[in-house]
């Protein structure tokens, strides 16, 4: 697969999970690259000359002149974290393919989230993309990752309850999802971001094995010589333990809602998408637990 090398590349959401994986595999390119965050900081190492870190916040909009400035052709796009992602995120859009000339949007959007422009999160600019793209205005991409296998390790409901409990909570009963490693997700993204031909399709990136709450609660136990156990909860009691811990209620709704649908299967497929579009098998949850098994020491 031929590759465009020479094509200044934008990440957005550049010191997140995704995006930091990201500019990871273009700092070992040439390809000149802008990394975009609210702070403005780093997280190659140093000697990746080509990559260029660039304070970017979706509330100032000062800071996307900036970013469209540098000639941008290629842009990996992650939501703001507000309720209405498509005003924001379609203003952009059309400055940059306007303005900055920008041919190529790549969207991190989610398993769980369809394209539709009245629908919701980033199902809207998902579906504005498609539009644009079927009007030959743009080149684009939108990943759709199922659950994230670093939820464990980043996610704080997560990591310090089975650090300081030894306990998974849950509203998922029984219900089987193909977690996902962020390096097989940033992996995709790269290679959607420089091939040479113009991808204008979704695609769902999925993990290599189906495992349920008990079955990662299984492997964590053989991984850390200590028992860890699934607590299963009510829709209801999951949405009081989200609120008890400052969630908004209905953020915390939303987030219950997604349990229950992985509860009734939503969730229970798998896919060789990762192996198609890297070359590689994706990664099993046990061999990212194993790297990370120290953010789960036990609290003295």
């Amino acid at each position: 697969m031929t590759t465009r090398n020479s094509e200044k590349i934008l990440v957005l959401g550049g010191t997140g999970k995704v995006g930091r994986q990201i500019t990871k595999l273009l700092a070992a390119t040439s390809i000149p690259t802008f990394q975009a965050s609210r702070s403005g900081a780093s997280t190659t190492e140093p000697g990746a000359d080509n990559i260029k870190p660039i304070s970017f916040d979706w509330e100032d909009e000062k800071t996307w002149a900036s970013a469209l400035e540098a000639g941008v052709k290629s842009i990996f796009l992650v939501a703001p974290p507000v309720m209405d992602v498509l005003s924001p995120m379609q203003s952009f859009i059309d400055q940059a393919r306007m303005k900055g000339h920008a041919k190529r949007f790549v969207l991190l959007s989610a398993s769980s989230i369809e394209p539709d422009i009245n629908g919701y999160a980033t199902g809207r600019p998902h579906a504005y993309l498609k539009e644009l793209g079927d009007k030959g205005d743009v080149e684009w991409a939108a990943i759709r990752p199922t659950y994230f296998q670093q939820n464990f390790i980043e996610q704080y409901n997560h990591c310090k309850a089975i650090a300081n409990e030894s306990t998974i909570y849950s509203a998922t009963a029984d219900g089987k999802i193909a977690w996902v490693a962020t390096e097989d997700i940033a992996a995709c993204a790269y290679q959607l971001l420089t091939q040479e031909d113009a991808p204008n399709d979704q695609y769902l990136i999925l993990g290599p094995e189906l495992l349920n709450y008990n079955d990662i609660a299984k492997i964590l136990s053989e991984i850390l010589g200590r028992k860890i156990v699934h607590k299963k909860l009510s829709a209801q009691e999951l949405v009081e333990r989200f609120a008890g811990q400052g969630v908004p209620r209905d953020y915390a709704e939303m987030l219950s809602g997604l349990d229950t649908a992985i509860k009734n299967g939503s969730e229970n497929r798998t896919n060789s998408v990762v192996l198609a579009l890297t070359g590689k098998q994706p990664r099993k949850f046990r061999d990212t637990a194993e790297k990370n098994k120290g953010v789960w020491a036990e609290s003295a």
